[in-house]
């Protein structure tokens, strides 16, 4: 059984029908967060097996959080979502996976799909080709648009769409909240909007910090790991070639591992 550290964890929102946003009050040994995948399935399994590696090594439970972005622009966003929902995990080891904006776009076009939806150049086709799927071949059918729905819905699994739609915004721990894009300045994590924990950006990355605790993003691609005001940035463009990184937290000292740019 799966040490239970997310069972400890508080949902500070009330309604049901949003998305939760995770409180820890203990903070765990080790936390391991990695940035946007955007469909690069090879690079998360070697770098998810490097962090098991040292996982294994451990006796303390070890907590694994994908920032988000699961989907999109790289090769195979199906294969990413199956492995957050079939890999099996060291009995130390956890794994909570948080929403990305992509991940958000593409759960929304699931549920109201139009051909002309700008998410569809914006990284959806590659996402849609993923599961099969090729909306030139709904058009070339003939079929009319108020059918798209249902006809998506033969061809992407049930499980993925409702695994999509429940994903938290965000994990706050006593040394860091981890997010997908970062916190409105002045702000609680309550009063934060759900545009501010996915999209935010320009107002984001100021030379001040936006809380007393470090915040761990993506959204934002570096070359390398951007430490900022009370920010640290994780997001090295991995589908644009560049590496897959990961931040190693432990009490309030951290680390990078990475899986390296292709070639």
């Amino acid at each position: 059984m799966a040490s239970p550290i997310l069972s400890k964890a508080r949902n500070l929102m009330a309604d049901p029908l949003a998305r939760p946003r995770l409180v820890l009050d203990e903070q765990p040994a080790d936390v391991y967060a990695i940035g946007d995948i955007h469909g690069c399935i090879s690079m998360l399994l070697q770098l998810e097996e490097m962090i098991i590696e040292e996982a294994r090594r451990r006796i303390t439970p070890t907590l694994i959080v994908y920032v988000g972005d699961l989907v999109d622009r790289g090769p195979d966003s199906r294969a990413v979502i199956e492995h957050c929902l079939s890999s099996t995990l060291p009995d130390n080891v956890e794994r909570l996976v948080l929403c990305g904006n992509h991940d958000l776009t593409f759960s929304e076009f699931l549920l109201e799909p139009s051909l002309t939806s700008p998410w569809i150049n914006w990284g959806g086709a590659a996402t849609l080709a993923s599961y099969g799927v090729d909306l030139e071949d709904f058009v070339a059918a003939g079929l009319p648009e108020g059918v798209l729905s249902a006809w998506l819905s033969d061809r992407i699994p049930l499980e993925h769409m409702a695994f999509l739609a429940h994903l938290p915004t965000v994990l706050s721990m006593p040394s860091a909240h981890i997010v997908h894009a970062g916190l409105r300045h002045h702000a609680t994590l309550e009063e934060q909007t759900e545009r501010d924990l996915m999209w935010s950006r320009e107002l984001f990355l100021v030379d001040e910090p936006a809380s007393d605790r470090w915040i761990v993003h993506g959204h934002t691609p570096f070359e390398t790991p951007e430490i900022g005001p009370g920010r640290i940035g994780i997001d090295t463009g991995a589908v644009y070639g560049g590496a897959l990184t990961a931040v190693h937290m432990q009490a309030e000292t951290y680390r990078f591992i990475s899986v390296p740019a292709k070639g």
